[in-house]
Formats: C-alpha cells, sequence, structure tokens
C-alpha cells in the first residue's frame, strides 16, 4: 500500500525534504500542512513577516539545488518585479545578495515546481495552507495528525515536524517593549522616538532597516556613497544597537565555492578523536583546529599568539583589535578590505580556514562533557558564528549611513547589564556599567532562541514520552539539562536519549541548537531536510513483516513503533 507522509510547515527544510521524497521509487502520498496563507516561502522570507529592507545573507551560489537556481528565476522576472524589489537588472549574479522577501518569493516558485514534478512522477501531493496542526498521536506503527476547527484525524505512515524558525505572533509584550523583531508589520506601529535594539547581528540589523525606513529613506550619490535622510515629522529618531562587546559583524568576504577540504582538521580526523570519548575532547578538537589556522595562514598564527592560546583564550585573541576600535571605524575598513576582495577575487586564508571547519568541529559539540560543553559556549563558539555569519556590503553600508547621519550608535554591555519594562508606561530602562539609559521604544533582536521539550505544541508526543528535554553528562555522570530535543543522525527523537522513535522526525531548528549551534540557514534546512527524507525513502525500501496497521480512530491511539 502506499505510505503516507505528512510534513508539518513548509519552509526550506520541507522544501528540501520534499525534494528528495518525490525521487522515491514507489509513488507516495505527501501532505503538507502550513500554518500560514502562503505554503513555501519560510517564516525568514515571508512577505509581512519580513520587511522589504531586510536582506538575506546568501547569495545564489551558495543556495543547494532546485529546480531553477536563484539568478536563472530573477532574470525572467518583469522589470516591474524587479523595480519594486529596487533590484538592477544589469546588477544581478550569483554572488550578489537580495531582500528576504525575494528569497521567498523564489522559494514559493521551486515549491510549485516540486509539487508539479511529484505529481508528475505519480506521487499525490496536498497542500493545505492556513491549517494549524494542533497534535500528533501515536497510532499503531505511524501517527494521527489532528487538525483545529473539528476536522476529523489523518493517519499517516511517516510526519516530519519541519516548524523551523518561530516567534510569537504578537512581539509587543508591553507598551513599547518588544520581545523579537518579527513579524515586521508589528514594527511599523512604533512611534518616532530613542529605540533601542537588543543585539549586533542580522537579525538585527533587520530590525534597525525596518525601523529606519518607516521614518527616513537612504539614498545612493553620484559618487557611490550612501546616505540616510530624515523624513520631516521625524527628527526624533534614534536607535541604539547593544551586544555585550558592542561589535558589529563583518562585511561578506570572498572565497571559494564550494568549500575546499581542510587539511588537518577533517571530518575523519574530528570522527576519530571523538570515537576515544568525551575526556578531553574539546582540547584535542582545538589543536586540530590551531593546527588547520598556522597551516592555512602562518603570518595570522604569528600575529595572535596562536601557538601559546588555548580553547579558552583563542577569542580574545581572534577579537584583539577589533574590541578596542571604534565599531563604526572597524567597519568601514574592513568593508574596503571586503570590496576590494571580492573585485581581485582574492580570499583571506585565516578566515577561511574557520569557515571550513565550523561545520566539522559542530559534530564533535553533542559529545562533550557538560563542563566542556560550557567552556564551548563561553567564548570559542562566537568565533564561528562571527566568521560564518558576515552580512551584505549593503548591511554595513546603511549602518555607516544612520551613524553619519547621527541616528545610530552602539553600546558595549560588558558581562553585567539589566532591561527592565515595569512600572514604565513605554519602552524600557537599560542598566549597565556605563550608566542607566532610557529608551521609548525596545527590541530584542537576539535572533532564535532554543527551544526546549516544553515548548513543541504537540501534548501527546511529550505525553507519551516520544520527545523529552535534552541532556549532557558532567564528569561525575550525573546529567545535566541543555535545552532543545535530542534526536538521531536521522533526526528521529530519542527516548531517553537512547532509543530512536521510527517514522517521527524533528528536524525543526530551533529544537536543535542545544547541539548544533551552527544549524541556522538554508544549507542547514538543506541539510536535514535532505537527511529525513533519504531516511524515510530507505524506511520504505526494506523488506516488512507485516502490512501497515488499518487507518486508526481515537480509541486506537497507541504507542509509535521504537527502531
Amino acid at each position: 500500500m502506499r505510505k503516507r507522509i505528512a510534513i508539518v510547515g513548509s519552509g526550506p527544510t520541507a522544501l528540501y525534504a520534499l525534494r528528495d521524497l518525490i525521487k522515491s521509487k514507489p509513488s507516495i502520498d505527501i501532505v503538507i500542512f502550513e500554518s500560514s496563507d502562503v505554503a513555501g516561502k519560510g517564516i525568514p522570507y515571508q512577505r509581512g513577516i519580513n520587511d522589504p529592507a531586510m536582506l538575506s545573507n546568501i547569495p545564489s551560489v551558495e543556495i543547494p539545488d532546485l529546480p531553477e537556481s536563484l539568478v536563472a528565476w530573477l532574470v525572467v522576472q518583469c522589470d516591474e518585479y524587479l523595480a519594486a524589489c529596487e533590484i538592477e537588472r544589469g546588477d544581478i549574479s550569483d554572488r550578489a545578495f537580495y531582500p528576504r522577501v525575494v528569497i521567498g518569493d523564489y522559494f514559493r516558485a521551486q515549491f510549485e515546481a516540486l509539487v508539479a514534478s511529484g505529481e508528475q512522477a505519480r506521487h499525490a501531493i496536498d497542500v493545505h495552507e492556513g491549517c494549524q496542526v494542533s497534535d500528533i498521536l501515536p497510532s499503531g506503527l505511524g501517527y494521527l495528525v489532528r487538525l483545529g476547527d473539528g476536522c476529523d484525524d489523518e493517519f499517516f505512515d511517516y510526519v516530519i515536524v519541519a516548524t523551523g524558525h518561530s516567534f510569537p505572533s504578537a512581539p509587543e509584550i508591553a507598551p513599547g517593549y518588544f520581545e523579537a523583531p518579527w513579524p515586521a508589520y508589528a514594527l511599523k506601529s512604533i512611534p518616532s522616538g530613542k529605540i533601542g535594539v537588543l543585539g549586533t547581528s542580522l537579525s538585527a540589523i533587520d530590525a534597525v532597516m525596518t525601523v529606519a525606513t518607516s521614518f527616513g529613506h537612504f539614498v545612493r550619490k553620484a559618487d557611490g556613497f550612501l546616505l540616510y535622510q530624515i523624513d520631516e515629522g521625524h527628527e526624533r529618531f534614534g536607535v541604539s544597537m547593544m551586544s555585550r562587546k558592542g561589535l558589529l559583524p563583518e562585511a561578506d568576504f570572498y572565497f571559494p565555492i564550494p568549500y575546499e577540504k581542510p587539511k588537518i582538521c577533517t571530518a575523519e580526523a574530528v570522527s576519530d578523536r571523538v570515537k576515544l570519548g568525551s575526556g578531553g575532547l574539546l582540547d584535542a578538537v582545538f589543536e586540530l583546529f590551531r593546527e588547520e589556522l598556522t597551516l592555512a595562514d602562518p603570518q595570522y598564527a604569528r600575529d595572535i599568539g596562536l601557538q601559546d592560546l588555548t580553547v579558552d583564550t583563542f577569542a580574545a585573541a581572534y577579537y584583539g583589535m577589533r574590541d578596542k576600535c571604534n565599531p563604526f571605524e572597524w567597519a568601514a575598513a574592513n568593508l574596503k578590505e571586503a570590496k576590494g576582495n571580492y573585485r581581485k577575487q582574492q580570499t583571506v586564508a585565516w578566515r577561511y580556514a574557520i569557515l571550513i571547519t565550523h561545520e566539522i568541529i559542530e559534530s564533535a559539540v553533542g559529545h562533550f562533557t557538560a563542563d566542556d560543553l560550557v567552556r564551548f559556549n563561553r567564548s570559542f563558539k562566537s568565533i564561528f558564528a562571527d566568521d560564518y555569519a558576515t552580512v551584505p556590503h549593503l548591511s554595513i553600508e546603511r549602518l555607516l549611513a544612520l551613524h553619519d547621519a547621527g541616528r545610530l550608535d552602539i553600546i558595549a554591555l560588558g558581562d553585567q547589564s539589566a532591561i527592565s519594562h515595569a512600572e514604565l508606561e513605554r519602552g524600557a530602562t537599560l542598566t549597565f556599567a556605563g550608566g542607566t539609559l532610557r529608551f521609548d521604544t525596545f527590541i530584542d533582536a537576539t535572533s532564535q532562541k532554543t527551544k526546549s521539550a516544553d515548548d513543541l505544541p504537540f501534548p501527546s508526543l511529550k505525553e507519551h514520552g516520544l520527545v523529552s528535554h535534552a541532556r549532557t553528562i558532567t564528569p561525575r555522570g550525573n546529567q545535566r539539562r541543555t535545552g532543545g530535543i535530542d534526536v538521531d543522525d536521522h533526526c528521529r527523537p530519542l527516548i531517553a536519549g537512547i532509543k530512536p522513535v521510527r517514522r517521527l522526525y524533528i528536524p525543526a531548528i530551533s529544537y536543535l541548537l542545544h547541539k548544533r549551534p551552527f544549524v541556522q540557514g538554508i544549507t542547514s534546512a538543506a541539510e536535514l531536510g535532505q537527511t529525513v527524507a533519504r531516511s524515510i525513502i530507505t524506511d520504505i525500501m526494506r523488506p516488512t513483516r507485516s502490512r501497515r496497521a488499518p487507518r486508526a480512530t481515537r480509541s486506537m491511539i497507541g504507542i509509535a513503533e521504537i527502531a
């Protein structure tokens, strides 16, 4: 009998899962449930949720294969569409960056193409938009997907929970205090005044650009210099970005694609060390990393004294002079360097060495002891995020334009700070070593936070023990919660951290960050989608001793099969 597969969510992870599922030789039935009105885009790229001023930090050349490349899709769009998105036809290239909403439109087109291809391959594909899944219940060898509004439960052999990023639907939890920068339309209600933004990453830049374009506009001069001009009546507008170090992300740098392979800190070398056990694993992995960096860029290694650094002291040397410079002066110099390297197609060796090792090092994180995980998160983790999460050149130009116009500053909070909105009519108060500041509006833009089993919106999975809190082991053998949900290499949740649950897959990024701290972005979504699709197809193809259980009813609910 044809197997039935439910995909909850329709963003990039679901898109890539669909891409590989329709390669299945046996015909299958796929049903996609999307809570928003438009399937195939994903929260980070949905119109309304994102403002047109928000830029994606992935170019066409880095987007994993879909029916059509982003560049190929863009060049056939009409002039009106490109003009509305402020894209010059002559500037379209595989290395350029585009607004998030453009990526969303592109994904929607690829989603429709994949659905059509799947149907041509004799698979049945149904897409339910504006459809909220309220629960997932184990039933025989599969699961019941429960919908709202009195709909009948539907039985599926496999369920993929691809809910991706999440944010509160009403982020303004107190007058003038926003716990997230999405949906963007909520920020459009902010009045002109003194605005605080917690964070300096691309998510925070997105928030700044959303409010900045509400109160003014950017103008490109004939000499190419970007200016910010305030609109009449909004002269009170000013924004302060803030983070512990008070640093801006660096501009996107040129590097070869696809990635070159490391010479020393290889996937094989890290895997071999993981097999030896968790004791001393973090320090051993750092030693591989140090040797790789030294080989790639000996001068950089000498400049920062790499030979004498440890996993606990490397971050301080990495940030080095940048910590001591004015962040806008550093950003301007870094932008100039990055643009020059793009023109010359020149790669900064040490930056590239960090980039090509970050995912390899991530593969060891889930095996760290509790104490080593704390050490890793304290400082070493941040240098990889700083390196791979560089931002489009236009984003840096806009920040510099806002600063030059006297509308933007950056605050270094240090290790101790407090933000409060209690007993205020509007906004928030920030207290840190530099004093106390009052903001008319405050936005927490510290990007996606790790979610735990408690946050999973499907109560029956928790009640039946199919998902549970992720834990790590302390040196004394005790367990310590880390947040997130433990899954195996197929993204199947683990019972008691050991036994994988068959036919249930949770490749939802916000539940994986505890042990996969770099699993963000489209390339990660593609990997996750491919992983679950291949696992399902392999499971479908393997010989079975009995046929599928009959369609279940609520009275038949039981515990799903465990691998």
